[in-house]
């Protein structure tokens, strides 16, 4: 399981990163790799050097926002299966909406908690093929 975490905060990646290991833990989830960007423009970048399977992904950061790597994501056929879940302040009914039709597969309103990330993880990866 390749994860990709993109927040311009690095606190949010810090408990991200410490957090996922608990949900991606073997025997069902054999290897996790975190790669972390602190903005979008970051993001692509690691989608391009690396296969992800799944984005934690800040709606409002610099130089390119969460919506813009939302639109480019999904426009890209490579990256199709590539799940997207929102981790964001951003938790209007009107903008979860938005990001739920550009191809989000889930949605997370900070701040959040560990069980809330396993909830929405649980949710997302349900029909995940296993590596």
């Amino acid at each position: 399981m390749n994860v990709l975490i993109v927040d311009d905060s690095k606190i949010v990646r810090r408990v991200l990163s410490n957090t996922l290991p608990k949900f991606f833990k073997a025997p069902e989830w054999p290897e996790l790799n975190l790669y972390e960007a602190e903005d979008g423009l970051i993001a692509i970048e690691q989608m391009k050097k690396h296969d992800i399977d799944i984005i934690l992904l800040d709606w409002n950061m610099p130089n390119m926002n969460g919506e813009e790597v939302v639109d480019i994501v999904r426009s890209n056929k490579a990256w199709n299966q590539t799940r997207i879940i929102m981790a964001t302040t951003e938790g209007g009914k009107d903008s979860v909406l938005k990001m739920i039709k550009k191809g989000a597969n889930g949605y997370m309103i900070k701040p959040f908690k560990a069980e809330s990330i396993f909830k929405t993880l649980k949710t997302v990866t349900a029909r995940m093929p296993k590596k």
